[in-house]
């Protein structure tokens, strides 16, 4: 059961998303895929055990879980 977390900090399944922010959500996440989406490690700044990475594309949209949000679509038939 994917669990979506809203802007608010609630959560809800994806499968209780409305049609609307389903889709907005996907395309929300093509966009901060295409500009980098950026990935701490460890602790926080300026900790030495702090680190992160810019994630891009496929490797942006696995770690957002695009593919959770599309497999919905697809179940409910939308496209």
């Amino acid at each position: 059961m994917p669990i979506h977390t809203m802007q608010n900090g609630e959560e809800i399944r994806i499968s209780d998303m409305s049609d609307s922010h389903l889709r907005n959500t996907i395309a929300l996440i093509k966009r901060r895929a295409e500009e980098g989406v950026k990935v701490e490690y460890g602790y926080l700044w300026p900790s030495p055990y702090y680190d992160f990475d810019i994630l891009y594309g496929e490797d942006a949209e696995d770690h957002l879980g695009l593919q959770d949000y599309l497999n919905e679509l697809e179940k409910r038939g939308l496209r």
